[in-house]
């Protein structure tokens, strides 16, 4: 091989797989967590494992849209069901995973959402942490601390923040445009 090729391409195989890193912040460790290792990990299996359960139902995933977020322990459960049969089921399948200390029903017994309103929430979720990262007072904030999930333009919050912290980021949230509602899941320290 010529040496000036093996400059080039030595590089470019050492790091072919930091490009998920780099093109998606979100996926970085958060250095800053105020939660522990261990609990965060939890947080994610508990993720994994309830969307695993809702899709390998033979029912549920042709009669809901369900969406599900862990953070510390508490499990939200966003989206849209049809009947109330599919809604205790879910919630049911919810309740027994290992590691969820609280499920947040937030199921809405309606027709599935759209790509569109899908889209429009994933753009107000985007603009709320673009927004939170420009927050610099207290200095110790940090805005990847924020759990941000979006469902019909309603805005859920989750995170283990100070009073003063989840009275600033609320605030933050209210004035941006396509909020439509504001919940509070915050975990206080």
């Amino acid at each position: 091989m010529h040496p000036r090729l093996a400059h080039i391409l030595l590089p470019v195989l050492l790091f072919q797989g930091c490009h998920y890193y780099i093109g998606h912040p979100d996926n970085l460790p958060n250095l800053y967590d105020r939660r522990v290792g261990q609990v965060a990990l939890m947080d994610e299996n508990i993720e994994i494992n309830a969307r695993e359960d809702l899709n390998n139902d033979p029912v549920i995933p042709n009669q809901s849209h369900v969406n599900v977020n862990a953070y510390n322990g508490t499990l939200l459960v966003t989206g849209e069901v049809k009947g109330e049969r599919v809604h205790k089921q879910i919630l049911e399948k919810m309740r027994i995973l290992q590691g969820v200390k609280r499920v947040q029903d937030e199921l809405v017994e309606a027709p599935g959402a759209d790509l569109a309103s899908q889209s429009n929430d994933s753009f107000i979720t985007t603009r709320i942490k673009t927004e939170l990262d420009k927050i610099h007072d207290p200095a110790d904030f940090n805005g990847a601390n924020i759990k941000v999930v979006t469902e019909n333009g309603c805005v859920y919050l989750m995170g283990l923040v100070y009073k003063e912290e989840a009275d600033l980021v609320t605030t933050v949230v209210q004035k941006l445009p396509g909020v439509t509602a504001v919940v509070k899941l915050f975990e206080y320290l």
